[in-house]
């Protein structure tokens, strides 16, 4: 499975190099989009950091007087599995994700570019990374295996099970290759290519929130908002930077 999706992001690096032309490169730094975006994804960061020190972990008692019928029914399948496997299977779809926008830089043109490319993708990571951690010190939604007998008690008793909501594996996931296709969409607007791309894009995230359900580790609501604010912001972060028309 690892050499599947290595396979497919060759074929991803592949069609983002086939040299399209562009007139003009799409993107521009801006003050007034970069300053806004780089702050409030640092303040979401900070005041995260500063809640996850007051979540504590569940202790042995409450775990016991957890029920299963109070979890939503379309829920409740991700409280039936706990299995490493597919969390791994999990973090091989999530890490070849993030290597998406990168594959712009194969391209010479792209690459004089570059302090443009990697300036869209750190400043859409961090508002991604700062929203889901805030919202998990938040809501402190516990975990599906939390409620599953066959994961392991000292699973349970850590402070990362109450951080249920939503799925930072498919966020990451989801935004990271979004971000990657939006970019190639409007560098390379001539190309044949852009709807692979933009499929490949959708599976990927597809694939880890799977993973996340099947391994125990989220619920498929978890997963679904995860996938679409990861989504939404791979696709606005770079359209804030274009060019006007």
């Amino acid at each position: 499975m690892r050499n599947a999706f290595f396979i497919l992001f060759l074929g991803l690096l592949f069609t983002s190099h086939t040299g399209f032309t562009q007139q003009t490169f799409p993107y521009e730094w801006s003050n007034q989009t970069d300053l806004p975006l780089l702050g409030v994804g640092s303040l979401t960061t900070g005041v995260a950091i500063y809640l996850d020190r007051r979540v504590q972990p569940l202790t042995e008692a409450q775990i016991r007087l957890l029920d299963v019928g109070q979890v939503a029914g379309f829920d409740r399948y991700a409280t039936r599995h706990y299995s490493p496997q597919a969390h791994q299977f999990s973090n091989i779809t999530g890490l070849t994700s993030i290597a998406f926008p990168f594959a712009l830089l194969l391209d010479q043109d792209n690459r004089e570019h570059s302090g443009e490319l990697l300036l869209i993708t750190l400043e859409g990571a961090l508002l991604n990374a700062g929203l889901i951690n805030l919202t998990k010190t938040i809501a402190r939604r516990t975990r599906p295996f939390v409620y599953n007998g066959s994961a392991p008690m000292a699973l349970k008793l850590k402070q990362s099970a109450r951080f249920s909501f939503y799925s930072g594996h498919t966020a990451v996931s989801s935004f990271f290759t979004f971000c990657g296709a939006q970019m190639y969409h409007d560098i390379y607007p001539g190309s044949r290519s852009r709807g692979a791309v933009w499929a490949t894009a959708a599976v990927i995230p597809l694939l880890t929130g799977y993973g996340r359900v099947r391994a125990g580790r989220h619920f498929l609501s978890d997963v679904l908002v995860g996938y679409g604010v990861g989504a939404l912001l791979g696709v606005v972060v770079p359209r804030l930077h274009r060019l006007a028309d």
